[in-house]
């Protein structure tokens, strides 16, 4: 499939967006699956008490944020309309289970202090409820073909699961500016990585017009059987 160089851009930048987290999350998914036998990344005792809500989440959180991005290309919703479709379905059920699977581990994992503060896990919370919201609404409208505002609230959902993309990056510059980043610091990076790409998504939904109501399609009315005469 030939690509429009806008298309390319998007494609490329959401990759790299993408990078960090889904490399670091599928060590993540390797280590829990091969248990002690393979050790990588910092230990979580929370995690080897309870791995499958860490799988779950890993599983379909990493599928959603990459083939995610096929769903924003003109190309393949004009050229491909069914694969928009079915890929978009499979998508939505993917980021539902990953977003339960994220509240779960957030609620019911015992985390340190320094990991998850009170502030966090309200954001947490809120970030996560916010996202099954967004996709309960895309479906919707899906349903009843206003597809600007289909668009529009999956944009949004897509911004707020890729919120560990952009924490990772912020995180990397506050390493390098700060040093250590624990405690209220992690807090901030964490928050303003769900923020900027909340921020991020209203501003292409509103360039792209997509919170306007969607236009009735043009009818031509029923051509009369005779012309009327002037009086």
């Amino acid at each position: 499939m030939r690509l429009q160089r806008s298309e390319w851009i998007v494609v490329i930048s959401l990759l790299l967006l993408s990078f960090i987290p889904c490399v670091g999350g599928t060590i993540r998914l390797i280590e829990v699956s091969l248990g002690a036998s393979f050790q990588f990344l910092p230990h979580k005792p929370m995690i080897s008490a309870a791995p499958i809500p860490v799988q779950v989440h890993l599983a379909t959180a990493i599928p959603y944020c990459v083939f995610g991005i096929v769903q924003f290309l003109p190309s393949v919703r004009q050229r491909h309309p069914k694969l928009h479709r079915v890929l978009g379905r499979g998508l939505a059920l993917a980021g539902i289970a990953s977003v339960l699977s994220a509240l779960w581990m957030t609620h019911f994992y015992v985390y340190p202090v320094e990991d998850q503060s009170n502030l966090l896990y309200a954001v947490r919370l809120t970030v996560g409820f916010s996202m099954l919201g967004c996709f309960y609404l895309g479906v919707t409208h899906a349903m009843k073909k206003s597809i600007g505002r289909h668009r529009a609230w999956m944009i949004r959902a897509y911004a707020l699961g890729q919120g560990a993309g952009s924490q990772s990056l912020i995180g990397i510059l506050w390493v390098l500016m700060a040093g250590e980043i624990n405690g209220s610091p992690r807090d901030f990076v964490m928050t303003a990585g769900w923020v900027i790409n909340a921020l991020v998504a209203e501003g292409i939904i509103r360039k792209m017009g997509l919170n306007a109501p969607d236009r009735e399609p043009f009818q031509l009315g029923p051509m009369p059987s005779k012309m009327t005469e002037l009086d």
